[in-house]
């Protein structure tokens, strides 16, 4: 299969039997790994509880936003369809997001590190961010995972947009006490602090305005 991502404790193929769609498959975990105890206590209660894993989280998060959204969060967020079992294991598929050429968006990871760095100046994709950031305010949606491998780069109207392909962080975070999900204050908060460090990011490792790569 052709692994079009790979994350710390998932991957992401081409979906040999549906064109247009990817597949996400768990990892197992890796045993020479320290990971934190909050870390392992999540992974030991998704093991008791299946609705807790990676896969049923993203595609319940998707649910409750469209149901909410209707076809509004087409253009931001990529569309889970059900939880499939293939000669792989259990996966999760989605509608692939491409870009004009019909390839796989390029994550905005690879933009700032992988061999698509440069195509797009830091100012660029900083506006993109921002506009990201402003949508989830008007919105209420408490997309925290702002980070540069759950969002792919596609172009539209000549500038770069972004579309989040990993929402379950909506209903599943790092809180004990998820009270940043609850105030709209503390939410707003919360994303302009990711929204911020991950401008940050991309103004650490992305090319100036003006400079292309090659220049």
């Amino acid at each position: 299969m052709q692994v079009i991502a790979r994350g710390a404790n998932r991957v992401c193929v081409i979906d040999p039997a549906a064109p247009g769609h990817c597949l996400k498959y768990a990892l197992p975990a890796d045993a020479g790994r320290r990971r934190p105890l909050r870390h392992r206590i999540r992974d030991a209660w998704a093991d008791l509880r299946p609705a807790r894993q990676a896969n049923a989280l993203e595609l319940r998060a998707w649910r409750g936003l469209h149901a909410r959204l209707g076809d509004r969060l087409d253009s931001h967020v990529a569309a889970c369809q059900a939880l499939v079992d293939t000669p792989a294991g259990r996966a999760l598929r989605c509608l692939l997001v491409t870009g004009a050429d019909g390839a796989p968006a390029p994550s905005l990871y690879a933009l700032l590190f992988g061999s698509g760095r440069g195509h797009y100046p830091a100012d660029a994709l900083c506006d993109a961010v921002t506009r990201v950031e402003a949508w989830l305010h008007a919105n209420a949606i408490p997309l925290f995972d702002l980070n540069s491998g759950n969002l792919v780069v596609v172009e539209r109207a000549g500038r770069p947009e972004l579309v989040c392909v990993d929402v379950k962080s909506v209903i599943g975070g790092k809180e004990i006490v998820p009270i940043s999900r609850w105030s709209r204050r503390l939410m707003r908060r919360k994303i302009a602090r990711r929204a911020k460090r991950l401008r940050e990011r991309i103004r650490a490792h992305a090319p100036l305005a003006g400079v292309q790569a090659g220049h």
